[in-house]
């Protein structure tokens, strides 16, 4: 399986250029709401036409402007899941699932016995727990549910690609890990491209080989999870795999780099570039510097104010006043609460003295 993508498609204020290439894996496409990633499935799929380029399926050509191929939604042999679902509602999950079948006709397909296109539509349900629900309309059945039976629909459709966009947005957090964990059983037994668009860097580590980050229309960078969270080439690099606080940065010495909305100077311990445009730091990179008092020199500590904290079930978000900076510019850091005494946890309105771990500190040029 194979899927080659090179399109490009101009709006007044918006330009897609894409280009991604993907043999037989999951890859998710990851950014913030308007950078293209649903539009990019949308031309895959032929709901959006670009304006050149080309699209190659399995060896198949979806779309080539030079050599003047479109072939219609209907004649590609993809499956595109959006975030509503889209059941046919006057029909029922059995026959919403028929409807999506390429080889049965009876009523709802293209040819085949009615009893078999029943009997498989209900073996499809029951891969996702709903084969209860065979005889309900979209109207009688929750959110979840209706998810469960748009997934069933689009297996059955028996794709060469299958694509995500945001599937699991509306979903509660524990029906959202059953269907990951069911989706990930399909995918372990079916040779298929996966896209999946996702802004969530926590879900497309769970359910991708392969991440690209997409930032105003354009792959930025691309590679595993692992990859991309300890080298990011990019500041959305960055800020979409999870790091809170960037700032502007310049080159100080061969080692040293200053965060210019911080004002703070750090030594990384390795050659900075020449070009470095930004620091980031992970909110979990950042540690109380037990060895110094609030005063005392070290390398990369800082004496800081704690502005506001904040609690979740097993942590406390911090948020702090650098040396130099306003509001906009505070950084965030993560404290773990677990078997930690609530007297021993930073409070608002104190000074501590925190280190910065050299190692971790991510430099980007663009």
């Amino acid at each position: 399986m194979s899927l080659d993508v090179d399109i490009r498609k101009r709006y007044d204020d918006f330009e897609l250029d894409v280009q991604l290439q993907a043999g037989s894996e999951r890859v998710a496409l990851l950014g913030a709401s308007g950078c293209g990633k649903s539009l990019t499935l949308r031309c895959i799929a032929g709901v959006e036409t670009p304006d050149e380029g080309r699209i190659v399926v399995d060896g198949i050509t979806f779309f080539d402007s030079c050599a003047g191929v479109n072939l219609s939604p209907q004649e590609r042999a993809c499956a595109l899941l959006f975030q509503n679902y889209q059941l046919f509602l006057h029909m029922t999950a059995e026959e919403n699932v028929c409807a999506g079948m390429r080889d049965v006709q009876s009523g709802w397909g293209m040819r085949g016995p009615a009893h078999d296109a029943r009997r498989r539509a209900r073996s499809f349900l029951q891969i996702f727990g709903v084969a209860e629900l065979a005889e309900r309309y979209p109207a009688q059945m929750s959110g979840g549910q209706q998810q469960r039976v748009a997934l069933a629909r689009m297996l059955a459709a028996g794709p060469q690609i299958l694509m995500f966009d945001e599937p699991f947005s509306a979903l509660d957090s524990y029906l959202k890990s059953a269907l990951e964990q069911t989706l990930l059983d399909v995918f372990s037994v079916i040779d298929r491209n996966v896209l999946y668009v996702s802004h969530d860097i926590d879900e497309a580590c769970r359910l991708c080989d392969r991440i690209c980050v997409m930032h105003n229309g354009r792959i930025e960078e691309s590679g595993t999870a692992h990859e991309l969270l300890a080298r990011p080439q990019t500041l959305a690099g960055m800020r979409l795999t999870g790091c809170k606080n960037t700032s502007r940065a310049r080159r100080v010495s061969a080692t040293e780099v200053e965060a210019l909305d911080w004002g703070m100077t750090f030594d990384v311990g390795r050659e900075v570039p020449s070009d470095v445009a930004y620091v980031g730091v992970r909110a979990r990179h950042i540690h109380r510097d037990h060895e110094r008092r609030v005063g005392e020199r070290g390398r990369n500590s800082f004496d800081v104010r704690v502005a506001r904290v904040s609690d979740s079930r097993f942590e406390r978000l911090v948020l702090l006043d650098p040396p130099l900076g306003d509001a906009r510019s505070r950084i965030q850091w993560k404290v773990d609460m677990v078997d930690v005494s609530r007297d021993e946890l930073p409070r608002e309105g104190e000074t501590l003295r925190l280190h910065f771990d050299a190692s971790k500190i991510l430099l980007v040029s663009r």
